[in-house]
């Protein structure tokens, strides 16, 4: 399945980071308690980090396979333009040759922000699919697990909006969940950088802040996941891909 492999290891990781936090939660106030939480937030935004990751290895490994057998696939100049490492090339097992190539290009990256996720899984969306866009958002507003935190207005507000002025809503809510996230992934930085002491002080934390920063990273993993697996087998057809061809890499 597309981004199987990446989804599962996310949710095992996740499940790692929601159990320090359960055990954390139970402690006395103090030290260790709160380094406990800090340490969940961590594990939990490092696995989103490895999930995207990942989940580019994945998909440039499906196309640069689909491309190598059906050469006429019309694929855009990023894609064909990448430098593959010579090594991966010479490999002489196809599938395990474009993994390991996918692997080279994106193993030293570090993918915590909502623009570097769209560079990197935009490139396997049609135009006007893309992710996290005026076009594409309102199912995200929508979904049963939204909270209101992530986009700034509540699911029956969104509704109840006069279709003239959802553009806006729209594009508050964009803006509004990149903040969000990104004192997320900010907070992890803080935390591995400066031992959470940004300034002078050691910032405070709660059980409640790293429960949502986990629940938050995972709504984000969690419908990029369902937006490229509905969007890619798509993308493929658009660029001109048989439907064997998709078979064959398995979308």
């Amino acid at each position: 399945m597309i981004l199987g492999t990446a989804k599962q290891h996310f949710d095992e990781d996740i499940q790692r980071a929601r159990d320090i936090q359960a055990h954390a939660s139970g402690l006395q106030g103090g030290r260790l308690k709160d380094d406990l939480l800090r340490s969940a937030w961590m594990v939990g935004v490092g696995a989103s980090d490895a999930f995207f990751c990942d989940a580019y290895a994945d998909l440039i490994t499906r196309t640069l396979r689909a491309k190598e057998r059906q050469p006429s696939g019309n694929l855009q100049d990023k894609l064909n333009n990448l430098k593959v490492p010579v090594v991966a090339v010479l490999n002489s097992s196809s599938g395990w040759r474009w993994r390991m190539a996918a692997r080279e290009m994106i193993e030293k990256e570090s993918v915590l922000s909502i623009q570097q996720i769209k560079d990197l899984l935009n490139i396997f969306c049609r135009e006007h699919h893309k992710l996290l866009t005026q076009e594409s958002v309102e199912s995200w507003i929508l979904h049963a697990d939204t909270k209101q935190r992530h986009f700034g207005i509540s699911k029956q507000a969104y509704q109840q909006t006069p279709a003239g002025g959802k553009a806006k809503l729209k594009k508050n809510a964009l803006e509004k969940f990149g903040r969000r996230m990104q004192s997320v992934f900010q907070r992890r930085h803080d935390c591995i950088h400066n031992c959470d002491r940004p300034k002078s002080a050691v910032q405070p934390i709660s059980a409640d802040a790293a429960q949502k920063a986990l629940e938050d990273v995972s709504f984000l993993v969690n419908r990029c996941t369902d937006h490229m697996r509905a969007e890619y087998t798509q993308y493929l057809t658009s660029k001109g891909f048989t439907g064997q061809t998709r078979n064959h890499v398995g979308a």
